[in-house]
């Protein structure tokens, strides 16, 4: 395992990255060109950006270190977005070093349950983007009320059902399960920060704790909206595309893309709902995310034994 997931840096490094080498048939590692990071929501929304965020203690020994170096890497909208920019679990897969020939055929059929897209022309999720000019509104939810260790495994379920029997079939969902997982585990309290987080989520006005930028991040990060449904025109009424896990997680990942979105919302006239949630039932989550780390560890370790090493 490396030492670094740096889900917050906004400048790309070189994609120089030794990690991982899946067995070598050729190289079909993309090399993104470095997009500059987006400026505050113009919005006025909360705030998407990952920015500078530390990586937190305790998670080194649990994420995959490719991950990070693949997000490090991955290009980013800049703002104002002027192209189509994308981001998906095949996408970063793909950022691993020496690719193998065999393993491309599957991660062709992976946007469908986790990937965002975003331009001036469309938005969508999963591989179905919507034009502008159809668009309603978009909501936002912040990440609690978003994520679960059941949806998380639900989603993963999605990849092992659609992904067929092929050559190179176990390396791709072992990828995609490291993915998933770092991601995931990078965005869900340490048990350790569960009391502190209880307190400074209810602490408010004048009377709030000072707190360092870490503790800042590592609850913003937690509690950061991101864009979970659009609500487009139909032929006749009206329709919805709702974000799944991955696609929620890499809005965290690439927080660039919700401030995108959010411009783009606001330069075309697009209604944008912050969609309240109790507050009362971010405790609930924080106690329960213990459990849910647990689980995602389980269900990165239950593939494993299922599928055999992947590298």
């Amino acid at each position: 395992m490396d030492k670094d997931l740096s889900l917050g840096s906004t400048a790309a490094s070189a994609p120089d990255v030794a990690a991982d080498p899946a067995p070598t048939d050729t190289d079909v590692t993309p090399d993104p060109a470095t997009i500059p990071a987006a400026p505050a929501d113009p919005t006025g929304a909360p705030p998407s950006g990952l920015a500078d965020t530390p990586v937190k203690p305790g998670l080194d020994d649990l994420v995959a270190g490719w991950v990070g170096r693949a997000l490090d890497v991955y290009p980013r909208p800049g703002l104002p977005l002027t192209t189509h920019w994308d981001a998906s679990a095949a996408g970063l897969v793909r950022q691993v070093p020496y690719v193998p020939r065999f393993a491309t055929k599957p991660l062709e059929l992976l946007d469908r349950f986790g990937a965002v897209h975003v331009g001036p022309q469309e938005i969508g999720f999963d591989g179905d983007a919507v034009d502008w000019d159809r668009v309603i509104e978009l909501r936002t939810h912040p990440a609690w009320s978003s994520l679960s260790a059941d949806a998380l495994e639900a989603n993963f379920a999605q990849y092992l059902r659609v992904i067929p029997r092929l050559p190179g079939r176990g390396w791709v969902l072992g990828k995609v399960s490291e993915l998933l997982v770092s991601l995931y585990l990078a965005v869900v309290p340490l048990p350790d920060d569960v009391a502190r987080l209880l307190e400074v989520g209810g602490t408010a006005g004048d009377d709030a704790p000072d707190e360092g930028p870490e503790a800042v991040a590592e609850r913003d990060l937690f509690t950061r909206r991101t864009v979970t449904e659009i609500v487009y025109k139909r032929r006749f009424g009206e329709g919805e595309r709702q974000a799944c896990t991955t696609s929620v997680l890499l809005q965290l990942a690439f927080p660039e893309s919700t401030d995108a979105m959010l411009a783009l919302a606001a330069e075309r006239g697009v209604r944008v709902v912050h969609v309240p949630v109790d507050e009362g039932e971010m405790g609930a989550t924080i106690k329960r995310a213990a459990s849910w780390r647990s689980a995602a560890l389980g269900l990165r370790e239950r593939f494993a034994r299922a599928e055999g090493p992947t590298a």
